[in-house]
């Protein structure tokens, strides 16, 4: 059992009073009292070491027991807080301390419950600092308790604070994970799935009183919880493998998905860079015309509504698109598609794609490419095609100067027929001589010292 690794539950039902508190009493008080105004019983509230929680781990500031009394009528016998965080939070930023840091367990389970979020597509994501275009910010302690806890969202920003308890680290990867992205689900406003029976997840707790306890349910959920029904349970028992279950990712997505309203030009997908695979959903009012780099993989400071448009998936009226972010590319090839001539460029650390049908094109005319751009990036492959090859200036065998005639070298190398076809070309170092030949009917010239070159293949 994990009573005394602390690990998420205070889960007593009487209600506490600290003592040595920073906070003056009267604070403590109206916090109280507007939480049972707002409909929480009283033995779900406890204070602890002068802060005021409910759940066991949720901390409530003065301000957000003020914005609980502003929930609307019915709202009772739910899983969420009345305090959510707002459509102007994009990307928040997980701030953890030196001492945080130092705990290895600790700070893997960080890095993965960020992943669990991110995985799911939401229209905010987490970031781990220090990092940049952060909309909000979360400072991650430790602490010496034997619980761990975190604010609740107010004024439409994540709770501010998340303290794990170092003795945490004693454990596996694996519960540092669940107990994290639990938190984690605090600060975003969620409840405790057993909010109403600790006992269905804490054997060795006492049941609440089932009542008005100020939440509010969240459509396509269950409506009572289950052992490990869900990450947002109340307590742990060493079984969980940190991961949502099925009802997590359907919660997660009523408060958090994309919105289908999101406008595409608002979009920023360089800020989501090495979140490899996470999809965004978006509207176009029109094709765009902004600028775009690359063909199939755009870089990821490419206009969306004109890439969209190249791609095929949206017609220049515009429309819905679902974009999953890429990784970095070594190369970005431009085509012309649909009316749409998008760009070339070199290496650039973020690129998207789109989700959907996607008409197949052929890879562009190798004479559109100017593969002197790409010197540097040796070993890159670029894909081109050459229609039938009447001639062309080429200097080396096998290795080429980089400002020959493409199509003509894959003759001369015998890669392709003279009919034309398609080839890959391979950046390649400076030489410091070409030597010049005659096969398959082309010949090359010598040449010294050149700063770039290219190799053909099929």
């Amino acid at each position: 059992m994990f009573k005394q690794a602390a690990v998420l539950a205070v889960t007593s039902v009487a209600l506490l009073v600290g003592c040595g508190t920073d906070r003056p009493q009267t604070e403590q008080e109206e916090i109280i009292s507007n939480l049972v105004e707002a409909g929480f019983p009283e033995d779900d509230i406890q204070v602890i070491d002068g802060a005021v929680y409910v759940g066991g781990d949720g901390r409530v500031s003065l301000a957000a027991s003020r914005e609980m009394l502003q929930a609307p009528s019915g709202s009772a016998e739910q899983f969420r807080s009345t305090n959510i965080v707002g459509s102007s939070v994009t990307k928040i930023c997980l701030n953890p301390t030196a001492s945080f840091n130092s705990y290895p367990m600790l700070s893997q389970g960080l890095d993965q419950a960020i992943a669990n979020y991110n995985e799911q597509a939401l229209r905010l994501t987490f970031a781990r600092g220090p990092t940049t275009g952060c909309t909000a910010n979360i400072n991650v302690e430790t602490w010496a308790n034997n619980w761990s806890d975190a604010e609740f969202p107010e004024n439409g920003y994540p709770g501010w604070r998340v303290r794990i308890t170092t003795l945490l680290n004693d454990y596996g990867a694996d519960l540092n994970e669940h107990i994290i992205t639990h938190e984690l689900g605090h600060t975003l406003g969620f409840r405790h799935s057993d909010y109403y029976d600790s006992s269905i997840s804490c054997p060795y707790s006492g049941s609440e009183p089932v009542g008005d306890a100020g939440v509010q349910h969240i459509p396509g959920t269950p409506d009572a919880g289950v052992a490990h029904g869900s990450i947002m349970n109340s307590c742990p028992d060493g079984t969980e493998t940190g991961e949502f279950t099925s009802t997590d990712i359907t919660a997660l997505r009523v408060l958090y998905g994309q919105s289908a309203t999101q406008r595409c030009p608002d979009v920023n997908v360089a800020a989501y860079q090495g979140q490899t695979g996470v999809q965004i959903r978006c509207t176009c009012s029109s094709g765009g015309g902004g600028p775009v780099w690359g063909t199939n993989l755009y870089t990821d400071d490419s206009n969306i509504c004109t890439a969209a448009v190249h791609a095929g998936v949206m017609t220049p009226s515009g429309g819905a698109v679902v974009l999953e972010v890429q990784p970095a590319q070594s190369t970005f090839i431009g085509t012309t598609r649909n009316g749409v001539t998008t760009s070339s460029y070199g290496a650039w650390p973020g690129s998207f794609r789109f989700i959907g049908a996607q008409v197949p094109q052929p890879p562009p005319l190798c004479s559109s490419i100017n593969i002197m751009s790409y010197r540097g990036q040796n070993g890159s492959s670029i894909l081109c095609s050459c229609p039938a090859v009447s001639g062309g200036s080429v200097w080396g065998t096998d290795l080429y100067t980089d400002d020959s005639n493409v199509c003509a070298a894959a003759v001369h190398a015998g890669v392709i027929p003279s009919t034309g076809g398609q080839v890959f070309v391979t950046i390649q170092p400076a030489q410091g001589s070409y030597t010049g030949t005659t096969r398959n009917g082309i010949s090359t010239y010598s040449y010294g010292y050149w700063a770039g070159s290219f190799s053909i293949s099929p």
